[in-house]
């Protein structure tokens, strides 16, 4: 619907305009209701009508004078029809002057004003239609221009085109606003249009969707700009997800892409800690510096992946992921996957050496998290190194239980083949990696005797089934026991069996 204001200072005749006249049948409807030229004006300018009929003769501002202020002052000013009492020639010549529609005499007749709707109706539409369309062919075009800047075309002929588009030849400061948005780009696009100031650009739409205009500073341009960023913001954010960033440059036109990079990192860095938000480039954190590996950050991290001490992870997790000195985020995304490759390859590294599954483990973390190729936000960053870390904590625990048990099981498999060499507990633990201490207390959870007990369990089982068996004497039944020293031998049997070695022979 096209909106209309009606301009009176008779009550009467606006009651009377109101409601004979079918205006919805020609696509109007009226937007407001004024009975003096001066509120008039003010209903221009904030309604922006496309039709007023207003009376001439009219108290603080005359019809004329209205017409005339909206023609010298508006961009747009609307088309005007004359309600008059006064049926001058004077009056009617001032009105064409002034490019008026039409001019009707008092008393209103509404098939006349119908049959003015009805035509103006149809020009209204037709130039609504036609500026819809050549819009639609300007925004292609300066959003070709702009396209081709960004990605580094650079010519004379196209940055002299862009510097008059801006109005801003000797200016140079350049702002870029950049906006990022789920949904309601075309009207996000209408508005940002519609609210362009004079040294803006059309709004433009770059490779990834996102949507753009750019402003030279000149005057109040930038103050402006930063003005509509945050209006726009406040309209869409509580229904819409949206990121607004500015970036700023200086260097006149060739300045415009700088401005532009400047902006999308801002808006990227906002999108990397999954927020939405304004953001301004200058208030970026600097990574000046950052690269390689943080092995302090990884180091502490490991240990207490190592030790098992789940209730510090978190903690040293933040600190692989910000900035050395400060602990502050860090917005380079690469320094990030290379903080976290790190860790990755360090705790894969002690699952190998403990014979784990690192594929198994790696697919499960992944199943969890995605992989760090495809994660591309803080957020995402930081729990994918909290599960990497919790997971591996678990994992490294369960494999060397897993390995001790394993070799504890092959240590006791060792003693039971090689009971009758010379067998230190000091020296096992040697041969088999592991503390001697820690070596004793296993090897007596898993056989339920002491290593020396366990020894000479074994060694007297056998000294018996030689005795049993054989017809060694009791000297060689000694040696191929384990005991080197048959009057030791002998006194262990009897400690053991309650009787001697010869006894237990006869016996049998």
């Amino acid at each position: 619907m096209m909106d209309v204001l009606l301009v009176d200072d008779e009550p009467w005749v606006l009651e009377g305009l109101r409601t004979m006249v079918n205006w919805g049948k020609y696509g109007f409807r009226i937007c407001g209701e004024a009975e003096n030229g001066n509120a008039a004006w003010s209903m221009i300018e904030s309604l922006q009508p496309v039709l007023v009929f207003t009376d001439i003769q009219m108290p603080s501002l005359s019809g004329l004078e209205l017409i005339d202020r909206s023609m010298q002052v508006l961009a747009k000013p609307p088309r005007f029809v004359i309600l008059s009492g006064y049926d001058s020639f004077e009056y009617a010549k001032t009105a064409l002057e002034q490019r008026v529609d039409d001019y009707l005499l008092k008393p209103i007749d509404e098939i006349e004003i119908e049959t003015v709707l009805e035509q103006m109706g149809r020009e209204i539409q037709e130039e609504l239609a036609s500026e819809e369309l050549r819009q639609r062919k300007r925004a292609l075009y300066v959003n070709c221009l702009f396209n081709r800047l960004l990605q580094g075309e650079d010519s004379s002929e196209m940055e002299a085109e862009v510097e008059g588009m801006l109005q801003m030849e000797g200016h140079e400061n350049i702002a870029c606003l950049l906006i990022e948005t789920d949904t309601g780009k075309e009207d996000l696009q209408a508005r940002m249009h519609g609210l362009a100031g004079a040294h803006w650009s059309e709004p433009f739409t770059d490779a990834e969707g996102r949507i753009g205009v750019f402003a030279a500073e000149i005057e109040d341009s930038l103050k402006l700009l930063e003005t509509l960023g945050r209006s726009l913001f406040e309209m869409y954010f509580a229904h819409t997800s949206i990121i607004v960033a500015f970036g700023h440059h200086s260097g006149g036109v060739g300045a415009m892409r700088s401005a532009y990079e400047k902006a999308l990192s801002a808006l990227k860095w906002k999108r990397y800690h999954k927020e939405g938000g304004i953001v301004h480039h200058q208030d970026l954190p600097q990574n000046d510096g950052l690269s390689g590996v943080n092995q302090k950050a990884l180091t502490n991290l490991m240990k207490t992946i190592l030790f098992g001490e789940q209730d510090g992870l978190e903690i040293k997790v933040q600190a692989l992921l910000t900035k050395p000195d400060s602990g502050l985020p860090v917005s380079n995304i690469e320094y990030v996957r290379v903080q976290l490759l790190a860790l990755e390859m360090g705790v894969l590294k002690q699952l190998r050496e403990l014979d784990g599954d690192v594929n198994s483990f790696m697919l499960h973390v992944q199943n969890m998290s995605g992989g760090i190729t495809r994660i591309d936000s803080y957020p995402a960053f930081r729990e994918y190194a909290l599960n990497l870390s919790l997971q591996a904590l678990k994992s490294l625990q369960e494999q060397r239980k897993e390995k001790e048990c394993n070799t504890i099981f092959r240590v006791v498999q060792y003693v039971n083949q090689e009971f009758r060499g010379k067998l230190q507990l000091q020296e096992l633990a040697q041969k088999f990696h592991m503390n001697a201490n820690y070596l004793g207390q296993a090897f007596k959870q898993q056989t339920g005797k002491a290593f020396r007990e366990y020894l000479n369990d074994k060694r007297i089982e056998e000294a018996k089934r030689l005795l049993r068996q054989s017809r060694f004497s009791i000297a060689d039944v000694a040696v191929n026991s384990g005991y080197h020293n048959a009057d030791y031998f002998v006194s262990q049997f009897k400690r053991m069996t309650g009787m001697a070695p010869s006894a237990y022979r006869k016996q049998q």
